[in-house]
């Protein structure tokens, strides 16, 4: 699966994208990020499937498009 990163998740991690091993929903695939990617530990981010915020657990497909995005603020 691909995985996209945003903002200062880029810097974390050392890339704005990664592939990992499929993941059959999102809590399983939060848990593989955070043990590959420890930093990710102090962050807080939101998963998106689809361009779709997601706000609890849900399935996924091989073809979802998956990112991890940032808070933000806008003024």
């Amino acid at each position: 699966m691909k995985i996209l990163f945003f903002g200062m998740l880029t810097e974390d991690i050392g890339n704005d994208e990664v592939e990992i091993e499929f993941s059959e929903d999102t809590e399983s695939l939060k848990e593989i990020l955070l043990n590959r990617y420890p930093a990710l530990k102090n962050r807080q981010f939101m998963i998106a499937v689809n361009k779709q915020k997601v706000n609890s657990n849900i399935a996924l497909n091989i073809n979802d498009e998956i990112a991890l995005i940032p808070p933000f603020a806008g003024g």
